[in-house]
């Protein structure tokens, strides 16, 4: 089960992003513009999401 709000994503772009974590480039570089459109936009949300959660928890921090 999917929880709100997330993305479905095809089993083509799960294979192109595979294919970037592991350095398989013949894979990556063979991968249509549809997959790599979503690979792009999952990797920048997850990117934004977890910086910004990384950051605010620095307030929370003491400083020497």
């Amino acid at each position: 089960c999917r929880s709100a709000g997330a993305v479905e994503v095809e089993p083509a772009t799960m294979v192109l992003l595979g294919a970037l974590l592991s350095g398989d480039w013949a894979v990556a570089d063979a991968s249509g513009r549809r997959e790599r459109s979503q690979a792009s936009g999952l990797v920048s949300a997850y990117t934004t999401w977890y910086l910004e959660r990384r950051l605010r928890s620095l307030a929370l921090v003491e400083r020497a």
